[in-house]
């Protein structure tokens, strides 16, 4: 599995809470910006604002992904490289621990 995106990422990914429980990380992307191949733990994504980006897994396989603000979703946990095709995003990623 690839590393976690606050070690990939980490002027763009950064914790704004965490406890034994959960880690909240807050993810910034300007325009165009790129993270390279990370992995997340189980979470749930909350949309800060409207973004747009293009996810890419380990595989080659890439969509085009879109949150609206104040949408949530829900992952098992995955691995991919993201591209913003949208304006400034802002985003929550609040991850279960153990």
């Amino acid at each position: 599995m690839a590393e976690h995106i606050l070690k990939v990422a980490p002027k763009s990914a950064k914790v704004v809470f965490e406890n034994e429980k959960i880690r909240v990380i807050e993810v910034v992307m300007r325009k165009g910006q790129k993270l390279a191949m990370h992995s997340h733990m189980p979470n749930l994504a909350y949309g800060i604002t409207n973004s747009r980006f293009r996810s890419t897994s380990p595989d080659g396989k890439s969509g085009v992904v879109k949150m609206k603000q104040g949408e949530t979703s829900w992952s098992d946990g995955s691995s991919h490289s993201v591209e913003n095709l949208g304006g400034l995003s802002r985003l929550l990623s609040i991850e279960l621990k153990g």
